[in-house]
C-alpha cells in the first residue's frame, strides 16, 4: 500500500489526466475535481448586490506560461510600476510580464528555472538596488536563484539544495546581517530549511528545522514583538500552524503548534485587529474556510475563528482592500474558480464573503496596486487556464491606500534617518493631503513611546534618532476630514558602526567583544554590520585592528564613508 506521501508524489507526477489533461494536481483535489460545479454567480459592477462587496472591474486574463502556479507583484524594471512574475510549473521557467504603467501588461518573457517551479518571491538578494527571483522547483528539490540584470532582465538560474518537495519560499534577514536569506517549506521531508546569504546573492544551507507533516506554506515575520523575524509554517496533513520564534540570530527554538482548519495550504501574518502584533490568516483546503488566530502580544496564539469561504481556498493575502484602514482578506478557490473577499469588521471580525470570478482553477493571489490609483488590485494565477487574472479595484476613495518605502521592514541603518512613503493620491484638485510620521519603540504605539512629526506637506522626513529598534507608520489626511493609515507597520534598527556589543558607545569593549565573536565563539554584533567598521563587507580581524587605530591611535571614524 502506497503511503500518503507517495500517493501524493505520484499524483504530482500523472501529468495526462482524463479529466484535465496535463494538470498535475493534489491528491484531494483531483478527488473533488470530478464533482466540481461551475462558480457562475459572478459580481456585477453595476448591481452591486451585497453591502459587503468591494467594486472590482472585471477580470483580464493574461498568459502567464503553463501550469502556472504561484504570482508575485513588484517593481523589477525600477519604473515605479509593479510588474508580474509567475512560476510556470510544467514549463519549468518563471514568466515575467512587464507593467505597461496603467495596470496592463506586456507579453510574458520567459526564463528557465529547475524541474517544475511551484513558488516565487522577488528580493533584492545581493543589495545591488533592483530585485532578485527566488523559486522553489518541486521536483528537483532545489531553490532557483536568478539575479537581476537592472532592467527587468534576468542572469541564467543558480540552484541551491533544500529539503524534498519544496512548496513554499520566502525572502527575509533572519539574522540580522542586512542580507535576505531564504527559507522553504518542504513538503516531502516536513521540515524548513534557512539558506543563509553569502552577502552577495549567493547562498549556502545553514539548516533544517522539523516542522509538521506536510508543511505547504511558510511566512516570516515579528510574531512575539523582539525586533527579530519568526517563522509561520503551514502545515497541510497535520491541520495545523506551526510556530518557529528566531534566537536573534537566524536560528530558531521548536516548534509550537496551533490547530488550523482541514488541510492549511497558506498562511499570512498582519495585524488584523490593529493591536500592533502580527496575527494568522490560513487558507483551510478541505474545509473550505480560513482560520484566524489572533496574537496574545507575545508570539503565542487565542483559539482558531473559521470563516467559510470558496469552494478548496489555496492561497489567502490580507491587505486594505476598501480603504478604510484595516486589512481585508483575499482567497484564491481553487475549485471554485473565484476569490473570496471578506471585509475587516475594524476588530479583526470579517464579513460575510463576497466572491468574484477569475480563470480556471485559481492557487495564488496578490493584492497590490497595480495601476497606480492608490488603491489594491488583485493579480489572481489560474492553473488550468494558464495565464493571470487581473482585477482593478475602482474604490478610489481620498486620499487613497499608500505604501512605506523607506526605511522597509528589517533594515539596519544608521541616523540621521531619512523615512519615505507614498504620495497619497488624490481625485479632487482642489484638496491637500497631509501626513502624520509616527515612530515608536514599542510596537505599541502609545503616548510614552511614540514621537509624531505631524502636519507634513511632504512625503520624505530626515530626522535624527537614537539607537536601537524602531517602528514606524504613516497617517494621510485630507481636508475633508478623510483619514488612510499607511498599509504597514514597519520596524528598523538603527545601529551605531563599531558599536559591536549595542550600548551605544564605542569603547575598548568593543575591541574585547568583536576579539571574543572572531576567535572564541562569542555573539556576533547584532546587527552583524555594525562590526563591520571598514566597510568591506567582511567582519574580520582587520575591523579589529581599524577600531584599535581609532580608539588608541587617532585614526579614521569606523565607517565613515559607508552608507
Amino acid at each position: 500500500m502506497l503511503s500518503r506521501l507517495d500517493c501524493h508524489c505520484e499524483s504530482l507526477r500523472v501529468k495526462q489526466s482524463v479529466y484535465f489533461n496535463t494538470k498535475p494536481l493534489f491528491i484531494i483535489s483531483i478527488f473533488f475535481l470530478l464533482s466540481f460545479t461551475p462558480f457562475n454567480n459572478p459580481y456585477s459592477q453595476t448591481s452591486q448586490p451585497n453591502p459587503d462587496s468591494i467594486p472590482f472591474a472585471p477580470a483580464v486574463n493574461y498568459r502567464g506560461g503553463g501550469d502556472p502556479y504561484s504570482v508575485f507583484c513588484a517593481d523589477l524594471d525600477g519604473d515605479g510600476y509593479l510588474d508580474l512574475a509567475v512560476a510556470s510549473g510544467q514549463s519549468n521557467c518563471v514568466s515575467i510580464l512587464k507593467n505597461n504603467g496603467d495596470g496592463t501588461f506586456q507579453s510574458a518573457v520567459y526564463y528557465v528555472a529547475a524541474d517544475f517551479p511551484v513558488s516565487i518571491f522577488c528580493a533584492d538578494l545581493d543589495r545591488d538596488g533592483d530585485l532578485d527571483l527566488a523559486v522553489t522547483n518541486w521536483n528537483s528539490y532545489n531553490v532557483s536563484v536568478l539575479k537581476n540584470n537592472g532592467d527587468g532582465t534576468f542572469q541564467t538560474k543558480i540552484d541551491y539544495d533544500v529539503g524534498s518537495l519544496p512548496r513554499s519560499i520566502f525572502c527575509s534577514d533572519l539574522d540580522g546581517d542586512g542580507y535576505k536569506d531564504l527559507v522553504t517549506a518542504n513538503w516531502g521531508s516536513n521540515s524548513v530549511s534557512i539558506l543563509k546569504n553569502n552577502g552577495n546573492g549567493t547562498f549556502h544551507l545553514d539548516s533544517n528545522y522539523v516542522a509538521g507533516d506536510c508543511p505547504h506554506s511558510v511566512f516570516c515575520a515579528d510574531l512575539d514583538g523582539d525586533g527579530d523575524l519568526d517563522l509561520a509554517v503551514a502545515n497541510w496533513w497535520s491541520k495545523n500552524v506551526s510556530i518557529l520564534k528566531n534566537n536573534g540570530n537566524g536560528t530558531f527554538q521548536i516548534k509550537v503548534d496551533y490547530a488550523t482548519g482541514v488541510g492549511p495550504t497558506s498562511v499570512f501574518c498582519a495585524d488584523l485587529d490593529q493591536d500592533g502584533d502580527l496575527d494568522l490568516a490560513l487558507a483551510s483546503n478541505l474545509s473550505d474556510s480560513i482560520s484566524i488566530l489572533m496574537n496574545n502580544g507575545d508570539g503565542t496564539f487565542q483559539t482558531k475563528v473559521d470563516y467559510r469561504v470558496g469552494d478548496h481556498p489555496y492561497s489567502v493575502f490580507c491587505a486594505d482592500l476598501d480603504g478604510d484602514g484595516d486589512l481585508d482578506i483575499a482567497v484564491a478557490n481553487a475549485v471554485g474558480n473565484s476569490i473570496s473577499i471578506l471585509k475587516n469588521k475594524g476588530d479583526g471580525a470579517f464579513q460575510t464573503k463576497v466572491d468574484y470570478a477569475v480563470g480556471n482553477f485559481p492557487l495564488s493571489v496578490f493584492c497590490a496596486d497595480l495601476d497606480g490609483d492608490g488603491d489594491f488590485d488583485l493579480a489572481v494565477e489560474n492553473e488550468l487556464s494558464d495565464n493571470v487574472s487581473i482585477l482593478r479595484n475602482l474604490t478610489n476613495n481620498f486620499p487613497n491606500s499608500y505604501s512605506l518605502l523607506y526605511p522597509i521592514h528589517g533594515d539596519s541603518i544608521k541616523t540621521p534617518v531619512t523615512h519615505r512613503w507614498q504620495t497619497s493620491i488624490v481625485l479632487d484638485p482642489n484638496d491637500t493631503v497631509r501626513y502624520d510620521l509616527y515612530l515608536s519603540r514599542s510596537i505599541v504605539f502609545n503616548p510614552d513611546s511614540t514621537i509624531v512629526y505631524d502636519s507634513l506637506p511632504d512625503t520624505t522626513l530626515t530626522n535624527s534618532l537614537g539607537l536601537k529598534l524602531w517602528y514606524w507608520k504613516v497617517k494621510a489626511y485630507d481636508r475633508w476630514g478623510a483619514v488612510r493609515w499607511s498599509d504597514q507597520t514597519w520596524s528598523f534598527y538603527v545601529y551605531l558602526c563599531g558599536d559591536c556589543n549595542g550600548d551605544g558607545t564605542i569603547t575598548v569593549s568593543d575591541v574585547v567583544y568583536g576579539i571574543n565573536y572572531l576567535f572564541k565563539g562569542g555573539f556576533a554584533p547584532k546587527p552583524t554590520i555594525s562590526g563591520n567598521v571598514n566597510c568591506d563587507d567582511k567582519n574580520n580581524i582587520s575591523d579589529v585592528v581599524y577600531l584599535i587605530n581609532y580608539l588608541f591611535k587617532g585614526g579614521p571614524k569606523p565607517c565613515q564613508d559607508c552608507p
